[in-house]
C-alpha cells in the first residue's frame, strides 16, 4: 500500500462516491489481501458497512458487506487490540 487507491477499488465504489464523495481508507492486508473501507459522512444513517479486497496481483476488487464485511473489520480490531494491556 503506497497511499494511493487502486483504481479497481474505485470503480467498485463507484456509486457510493457518486453519492457521498471519495472516502476510503486502507485497513490492511488480509488472506493475502489489501482491504480497503468505505467511510459514510457522520451524519449518514446506514446498514452494513462496505469492505473492498484487492488482489494486487490480478488487478481486481471484490466487494463485500453483510455479516462478512462485520467479520473482517473485527479481524483488525482485534490485530490492533491484541498485543495492548487492559
Amino acid at each position: 500500500m503506497n497511499g494511493i487507491i487502486p483504481k479497481q477499488v474505485k470503480l467498485e465504489a463507484k456509486n457510493l462516491i457518486n453519492l457521498y464523495g471519495e472516502s476510503i481508507g486502507f485497513l490492511g492486508e488480509y488472506n493475502g489481501y489489501e482491504v480497503y473501507f468505505f467511510q459514510f459522512p457522520e451524519n449518514e444513517l446506514t446498514g452494513f458497512p462496505f469492505v473492498f479486497l484487492y488482489d494486487r496481483e490480478e488487478d481486481c476488487a471484490d466487494t463485500i458487506t453483510g455479516f462478512d464485511a462485520l467479520n473482517i473489520i473485527d479481524f483488525f480490531t482485534k490485530q490492533e487490540y491484541k498485543d495492548k494491556p487492559l
